[in-house]
């Protein structure tokens, strides 16, 4: 029991801005739990998003701008905008258009260019545009505030285990030699399984769920490529940018098929 504690506490440690002040063990079962945790952790996030969009939907005259805002927003202020930096470091590396060495360098290197501004720029846009759509058009619901997240943090575990690391070295190399991966693909599964079968019930059994779990499934496998192409690996930020590319294509799946 104190390990799956450990887990989520780490959880909300590393990966939200959620002031966890305490030195926890980082061990291969507490890292492996931690990961298993994130799709819950990504869940209770969009809970939290859901109610305030609820107030401000039942109580407020809020306009759909400001909706879409709010969404955009409150997922940047709870991961205190970890995954968005991910996004600026590969935009910045990617574009640098130099060889596969220069490009990692280019991740490592806390300074932010004009290629990652300009990335991180069109991604919002466009998150922000999908999203108004939606509420536009009617065809946003609250459930879609927690899967999405949900899915996104099932689709970067996967993504994670099914790539070495770029580097023999950093946090995400510490985390990949600490994961027991059967045991987390188990976790996984049986996560993704629990969390589609509730949606698909409160859906009333719709299909579009089951449609985002395999648009995200193709996403992630073209994503794979691109990494295996132009950086050999996988690292932090590029799990973070992961996410916030894999949210953007969950985003426009919904506007066109619900």
């Amino acid at each position: 029991m104190k390990t799956v504690w450990h887990s989520l506490q780490l959880a909300f440690q590393f990966f939200t801005v959620l002031p966890v002040h305490k030195e926890l063990p980082l061990t291969r079962p507490t890292i492996t739990g931690m990961f298993a945790c994130l799709p819950w952790i990504g869940a209770l996030m969009g809970t939290t998003v859901a109610a305030v969009l609820y107030g401000l939907t039942q109580w407020t005259a809020s306009s759909e701008v400001m909706l879409a805002f709010i969404i955009i927003a409150l997922f940047a202020l709870w991961t205190g905008g970890l995954h968005l930096d991910g996004f600026i470091d590969m935009g910045d590396a990617y574009f640098s258009y130099r060889d596969r060495d220069k490009r990692l360098e280019i991740l490592d290197d806390p300074r932010v260019g004009a290629f990652g501004v300009l990335s991180v720029l069109f991604l919002l846009m466009g998150k922000f545009v999908v999203l108004h759509e939606l509420f536009v058009q009617h065809k946003f619901a609250l459930w879609m505030v927690l899967f999405v997240p949900f899915l996104t943090r099932v689709g970067m575990s996967f993504y994670f285990l099914s790539l070495d690391c770029s580097k023999e070295k950093g946090l995400a190399y510490f985390f990949k030699s600490h994961i027991h991966a059967s045991l987390l693909k188990v976790f996984m599964l049986l996560s993704l399984g629990i969390a589609l079968a509730v949606v698909v019930i409160f859906t009333q059994f719709s299909l579009l769920p089951i449609v985002l779990v395999i648009i995200l499934a193709f996403a992630l496998l073209i994503f794979r490529q691109f990494t295996l192409r132009n950086f050999g690996g996988v690292s932090g930020d590029l799990l973070g940018a992961s996410i916030e590319g894999m949210e953007v294509v969950l985003w426009v799946t919904l506007l066109l098929c619900a």
